[in-house]
């Protein structure tokens, strides 16, 4: 799709973790919030083949489906080592309990870099929860914590580059530039299964995300999401299909600005509050036409507010 952004702060994306947003109410993400190694499989959306998910920008969705206690191992761990003092540790456990089962995973990740002052080091802990409640309604809820802790180079000149490609940029380094931040969410999604191929899906979430972040000021932002998505879909034998859905999300800053000294707070220059609000209506209609091949529809209706 278009309008992408991966630096420390992409946009331009969905990103989901079973069908629910982790992208932040203004619509930006940190790709460091998912541990690829704690997912079951991937799906990749193009463009508006996202609608499915109430996408409203360009790039598409990614959504990464979640292991359960049911499709997990008991038990798994791995350990990865390599160049520039790459390490990585991935331990997870599930188990299945009847109607329910449960799935926990934690992993570390540290690495020095190939350039100076280049050191990362994360830690995400995630879980989930889920069963059958009756016959018509299951449920899971998902809880995620990441510590993640990033010195950042700075850009540099080609000739620079050119001259030493490990170097830093001077500035980056009298500053101590970082981007460190520490997230806690938690989510739910319950489905409701109804006749002739009905059913209702209510996914819910809120996160808290501190971020301290040393650049040309000291950014020190704490953030409050929250979200509520509620999809209607239906398919039946003959491969139409169709959902429909509606979903409004808000969200809070505390943005404190302070002089870099050093990589600490100086004197504090501003204090901004910031807030946004989305609300969404979607539907897509999907409709069979000859083997492999079918006509797929959608409408999107939108109202951002900052």
């Amino acid at each position: 799709g278009s309008g992408l952004q991966r630096t420390f702060h992409g946009r331009g994306l969905l990103l989901m973790q079973d069908g629910v947003p982790v992208n932040l109410t203004d619509g930006s993400f940190d790709f460091q919030t998912i541990e690829p190694l704690a997912a079951n499989h991937v799906e990749v959306l193009r463009g508006a083949n996202a609608w499915r998910y109430g996408a409203t920008n360009l790039g598409g969705a990614i959504n990464f489906v979640s292991p359960t206690g049911k499709t997990a191992a008991p038990v798994s761990a791995r350990y990865e080592g390599g160049s520039f003092g790459y390490h990585r540790l991935y331990g997870s456990a599930g188990q299945s309990l009847g109607d329910w089962d449960g799935f926990l995973s934690f992993s570390r990740s540290e690495q020095d870099g190939y350039r100076e002052h280049a050191q990362q080091e994360n830690q995400r802990i995630f879980a989930n929860l889920g069963g059958r409640v009756t016959d018509t309604v299951s449920t899971r809820f998902y809880l995620t914590h990441v510590d993640t802790d990033s010195v950042l180079p700075g850009n540099i000149t080609k000739a620079q580059l050119r001259a030493d490609p490990r170097q830093a940029n001077a500035s980056a380094v009298a500053g101590d530039y970082q981007r460190d931040f520490i997230l806690n969410r938690v989510g739910n999604i319950t489905m409701l299964s109804l006749n002739g191929g009905h059913s209702l899906e209510l996914s819910s979430f809120y996160s808290e995300k501190s971020l301290f972040h040393p650049i040309f000021q000291v950014l020190d932002v704490d953030t409050e999401d929250a979200g509520v998505r509620l999809t209607h879909r239906w398919a039946n034998d003959a491969g139409w299909r169709w959902s429909v859905g509606v979903e409004a999300l808000e969200g809070r800053n505390s943005d404190e600005r302070f002089v870099n000294m050093g990589g600490d707070r100086g004197q504090r220059v501003n204090a901004l509050g910031q807030s946004a609000s989305s609300l969404n209506a979607f539907a897509e209609l999907e409709v069979p036409v000859v083997e492999r091949w079918a006509l797929i529809g959608g409408l999107a209706w939108l109202r951002h507010k900052r």
